[in-house]
């Protein structure tokens, strides 16, 4: 993108959101490119070909608003909030004027009970998928943001605009309902820091 160099640092993103403001279109190229996993992250296995639009709809968005955001904010969890607010208005236009969706308690298995990412596969990462879509949406969503983006509880908080309390206690409770649920797929599962792990590793892209 024009800013690597052997003796260089990456400028981060309040430099580059400085840059793409007055007009650098290769410095918002490069926050997109920078970010572009985490997005994707926030909607796969949970929207199925839904994905590419809402991650478009999310760069969008920060395009259409990006002289307002603060400087002082982390430009990373300002896209995976909206990135959230996209994936909830997703869900709730999905169940119609009738329908209803909670984040709290409502789970991806119950919203879309056929994602195409876990058809036909059975192992480890599968299983760990399956039982983190078994979860309530909201509840699943902080733990993917714990492990696989390592966001702080506060940092969490912002994307999901609740209380720091409030996440640290899902996360707790996130964690214990995970490992009951992977035990009924897997009686081998693992515990403590090897559900860590195997909760980090299912964030990896597709082979």
């Amino acid at each position: 993108m024009g800013y690597h160099g052997d003796d260089v640092a990456d400028p981060d993103d309040a430099e580059l959101l400085t840059r793409w403001r007055d007009g650098d279109r290769s410095a918002g190229e490069a926050l997109v490119a920078r970010h572009f996993p985490a997005v994707l992250r926030m909607f796969r296995h949970k929207v199925g070909d839904a994905a590419d639009d809402l991650v478009q709809q999310t760069f969008l968005t920060c395009l259409e608003h990006r002289d307002g955001i603060r400087d002082g904010e982390r430009f990373r969890g300002y896209l995976l909030r909206v990135g959230w607010s996209r994936l909830l208005r997703h869900f709730r236009e999905r169940a119609g004027p009738r329908g209803k969706v909670d984040p709290m308690t409502s789970s991806v298995a119950e919203l879309a009970p056929t994602p195409s990412a876990t058809v036909g596969r059975e192992d480890e990462r599968t299983q760990l998928l399956t039982a983190l879509a078994q979860l309530p949406l909201e509840m699943q969503v902080a733990l993917e943001l714990y492990y696989w983006e390592e966001l702080t509880a506060g940092e969490i908080a912002a994307v999901l605009e609740v209380p720091e309390g409030t996440v640290r206690s899902r996360l707790r409770l996130g964690r214990d309902k995970l490992r009951e649920r992977l035990a009924l797929l897997d009686p081998h599962a693992p515990d403590g820091e090897a559900l860590d792990q195997r909760a980090r590793a299912a964030g990896r892209p597709d082979p």
